[in-house]
This record gives structure tokens, C-alpha cells and sequence, in this order.
């Protein structure tokens, strides 16, 4: 059966009887390959085949392919097309080869597998495979793709698989950029070991492996940015272990549960490091290891210039000298003691020359003291009178004032001598949770920067009078530089 086969003979008919030029049709076979490599998906693609015995077979020599089996009312469908399309293309090469498959089963690995072969074969650049939950079976990733020497891009969007007999050399030997997107949490087992990649230069990690054994010891000289960006749970990180050794890499994103899974070895070339810590630490049950762990990976970002820390650390953690630090944003969710991972990075950072502090919560009325107290008969009758009802008692809220802040022995190097800008994001009203703390500290900065040029303040401006406020208290303190400006703006969002 021909896909011409698969429309009405009215339609073509209809087709054929337009009137006017066919100038599209006119123009060279590479240019009509060219348009239609634009075409989202293969079956669309193949439709162009009835408009003309001219491009009866100029689809075949597509150099993208893009399938979708949710295009197709059943699996069975879906794989009968796909098997016809790399029959009918031979051996024409493949330029980028994306397949969807979410609906297989175990029975079809063999079929995925060939697909591969078939697209490694035809010398295939960018190669993006998100294949569904087979059940609880494991779906092994050909060798032949790991040694393809023509794959450059490479985005795998699944739950199990695995890779094995890896060799220690010609592991992906051309693959530039690798996306590795875990699906389906509810699976586990999943394993991954790579050890060698000769020239990637970008390499992505995210999704949720959920209770999966995650195993990767990466070695990629090349190596220019990483990012591992998981969604699991906190108890999840315990079955992670990911070794990371690239002597080149220049940026760093990472967002996890904890740093206590990750590895990090030569990173001399590194300028910039994004760290988001989804889950604070628990200070009553400290583990050695953890902290271990958690201060080696603090050594091996130490070089960096630009440092983005979203979360804090073990008080328990040595934190290293950021000697090339010049810029720090450290983003808090609350808590009582984040100020405390702030001093220990300045005090690290002789060199900082901007500061960048975000308060990532919304602002919320300040913890405060209930006292029941019994009602002045005299003044009952004017509640009853107000609110109508009879009360006996009646409930005086106090704010209670709750100040964590303690300042350092010693005034940090950086705000003597580098310090240059302040930025605050996020700053409460007087009349919510950490307004004392952040308070102090700002004014602690004011007192302190000593070359301080400008500082600004964002505010969101939820309660009333909260410029006014901030203005006066830090009004009531010597400011160390002569030529700072201090700014203060209410804004509920702000850019980076």
C-alpha cells in the first residue's frame, strides 16, 4: 500500500484542478527539502506526497524526522508508519531524528532499538529519544549510539534505562550537548554510568528519578556549563551519587535537595555558580558526612566570581576563601538563622564588590503573645453594645520581638575596602516576621561599608508606612561612607 493510498481520490483530485502558477513546486528539489525540514512532524511531512507527482517522493529525502505516536490511535499504528517511513527513506541521511513514544511496551524495545540503529546509521546529529514507562522493564540503550561518531546532540526524556559496557574511551566521541531528563518518579532502578566525553561542552540533568539508583561519574574535559536540576524529595537524594571531573567548566547550575550527593573535582576553570538548596538543613541532626561532603563542594565552587546561593549551609560547614568573589546573591525562604551563612560568606570574600540579598517570601505578621485577660465590668456593656455579644474575657495580642541577629567579632575585609553596591529585595513591614533582623543587619551594612556607593531597597509595600520606617531607623545610625546613596522602592517584583 502507497501513502498516496491513505487520502481520498477526491481531494487529490481537487488538488491537481487548482488553477494558477505552481511556483512552489518549480523550485529545486534541495530548497523544497529545506521547507519542509520546518514541518513539526513526519506524518505531515509524508501528506505532501499527493499534491503532484513532484513531490511524490521528495519526503523521502527529508533530513528531519520527527514522530509522535500520539498522533496515531494505537501503538501498533504508530510502528507500522515509522518502520514504512525508514524503509522508503534508505539510507538517506538523517540530520535530526526525534521520536515520542509513550504508549510502548516491553515487547517493543527490540523496534526502538532498531529505529536507533537505523537513525545512527544514517550518520544522525541531534537525536532526542522520550520513550514512557514500559512497565517495570529496563530498556537498554544500544552501544552503537554511545560510540555514534557522528551524534552532536543528544536529549534522552525517560524512566528506565540503562547503559552498559560503556568503554573508558570513544564514549560519544562527537556529542557536544546532552539533555538528560528523567519521567515517571513512580519508577526505580534506573541506573546510568558514563565515564568519558571527549568533547561535550553542555550537559543538562533534570526531572525527578524519584526512589531511582542514579549513578553517574562523569570525566569531561570540555565540559563549559552544568545543570542538575532535580524535583524529588528531600529522603530522594539519599540514592543519588553524582561525580562530576571537568577541568574547563565555566558555569555551574545547580538545584537540589542537598550538596551531600555531588562531587566535584578540577573545576580551575570555573566563573559562575547558580546553587539552589530546595531543603534547609536540620541543625538537630547533624551528619558528619554530610557536612564533610557539603564543605568539599563549597572548596570546589571557591574560585568562582559570580555566586548565586539559594538556601543556607551547616552552620558546622568550613567555608572557604572566595578570593575571586566579587559578586553574591543569596536568596533565603526564611528561617532564623540565614543571616548566619551571609557573614560567613563575607567574611570569605575579601574581594566582593556587590551584594545582592532576596528575601523569597511573603511578608507575614510578626510572631505574637495571646494574654486572656477578664473583662473591666465597667466597659462590658460598651462591648455588648458594640460587637453584641456578652463576654467575660477578652483576648490582648502583643507583638513579642523576636531579634536572632548577633554581629560578628570582627567587621568582614570586604566591607572595609571592596564593597560597593547593596541590594535588598523582599523587605518586610515593620510589623512582620525578621523585620528586626534584616533591620539590623542593613543597618550593620550602612555603619560598615566603608566605600559603600549605593544602596537599594525593594520593598513590597504590604503594610503602610514601611518606607517611612526603614528611612528613619537607618537615619538613626553614622553611615561609614560620606558618598552613599541609599534608595528605597517599593516594588513587589524585581529582575535579576
Amino acid at each position: 500500500m502507497s501513502f498516496s493510498d491513505d487520502y481520498p481520490f477526491v481531494f487529490r483530485q481537487q488538488i491537481r484542478s487548482f488553477r494558477g502558477e505552481d511556483r512552489i513546486s518549480q523550485l529545486p528539489d534541495a530548497v523544497l527539502r529545506h521547507i519542509l525540514s520546518f514541518v513539526p512532524t513526519t506524518k505531515c511531512v509524508v501528506r505532501t506526497c499527493i499534491l503532484s507527482k513532484r513531490w511524490k517522493d521528495i519526503w523521502a529525502s527529508i533530513p528531519n524526522l520527527y514522530f509522535r505516536d500520539e498522533e496515531f490511535s494505537s501503538s501498533a499504528d504508530f510502528i507500522a508508519f515509522v518502520d514504512r517511513v525508514l524503509l522508503h527513506r534508505g539510507s538517506s541521511a538523517i540530520q535530526k531524528f526525534h521520536l515520542h513514544f509513550n504508549r510502548y511496551c516491553a515487547e517493543d524495545f527490540s523496534r526502538v532499538d532498531s529505529w536507533i540503529s537505523t537513525a545512527v546509521r544514517c550518520n544522525v546529529v541531534e537525536l532526542v529519544l522520550s520513550i514512557g514507562s514500559g512497565g517495570q522493564a529496563m530498556f537498554e540503550l544500544p552501544l552503537s549510539l554511545v560510540t555514534c561518531k557522528t551524534l552532536e546532540v543528544l536529549r534522552l526524556m525517560m524512566s528506565l534505562f540503562i547503559i552498559n559496557n560503556v568503554p573508558t574511551s570513544g564514549c560519544f566521541p562527537s556529542l557536544k550537548c546532552f539533555h538528560l531528563h528523567f519521567t515517571d518518579n513512580y519508577a526505580n532502578y534506573t541506573a546510568m554510568r558514563l565515564f568519558y566525553f571527549s568533547v561535550l561542552e553542555h550537559f543538562t540533568i533534570d526531572g525527578d528519578p524519584g526512589p531511582s539508583l542514579l549513578d553517574l561519574n562523569i570525566f569531561a574535559p570540555e565540559l563549559k556549563t552544568l545543570r542538575i536540576e532535580f524535583s524529588s524529595s528531600n529522603d530522594m537524594h539519599k540514592y543519588y551519587n553524582i561525580d562530576i571531573d571537568a577541568p574547563d567548566l565555566e558555569k555551574l547550575d545547580l538545584k537540589v535537595g542537598s550538596l551531600s550527593n555531588f562531587s566535584l573535582t578540577d573545576t580551575k576553570s570555573l566563573v559562575e555558580a547558580d546553587i539552589k538548596l530546595c531543603f534547609h538543613p536540620n541543625e538537630d541532626y547533624v551528619q558528619e558526612d554530610s557536612v564533610r561532603r557539603d564543605t568539599e563542594f563549597l572548596a570546589a565552587i571557591s574560585i568562582v566570581k559570580y555566586l548565586s546561593l539559594s538556601g543556607s549551609i551547616y552552620e558546622a560547614c568550613s567555608v572557604p576563601a572566595f578570593d575571586n568573589l566579587i559578586k553574591l546573591r543569596l536568596v533565603h525562604f526564611g528561617g532564623s538563622h540565614w543571616w548566619k551563612t551571609l557573614m560567613k560568606l563575607l567574611e570569605r570574600s575579601p574581594n566582593l564588590e556587590c551584594l545582592v540579598i532576596d528575601h523569597q517570601i511573603h511578608p507575614t505578621r510578626r510572631q505574637v503573645e495571646v494574654e486572656v485577660i477578664e473583662l473591666d465590668p465597667e466597659k462590658e456593656e460598651e462591648v455588648i453594645e458594640h460587637t453584641g455579644y456578652e463576654v467575660s474575657l477578652i483576648e490582648v495580642t502583643k507583638y513579642t520581638k523576636v531579634l536572632n541577629w548577633i554581629p560578628p567579632n570582627s567587621v568582614p575585609n570586604c566591607l572595609l575596602s571592596h564593597l560597593k553596591t547593596i541590594s535588598i529585595r523582599g523587605f518586610r513591614g515593620k510589623g512582620c516576621n525578621g523585620y528586626l533582623d534584616e533591620m539590623e543587619l542593613t543597618k550593620y551594612l550602612l555603619k560598615n561599608g566603608r566605600v559603600l556607593e549605593k544602596m537599594i531597597i525593594y520593598t513590597p509595600g504590604a503594610f503602610r508606612d514601611t518606607k517611612e520606617d526603614i528611612f528613619n531607623e537607618t537615619s538613626m545610625i553614622e553611615w561609614s561612607s560620606k558618598v552613599v546613596q541609599v534608595e528605597i522602592i517599593e516594588k513587589m517584583f524585581y529582575g535579576e
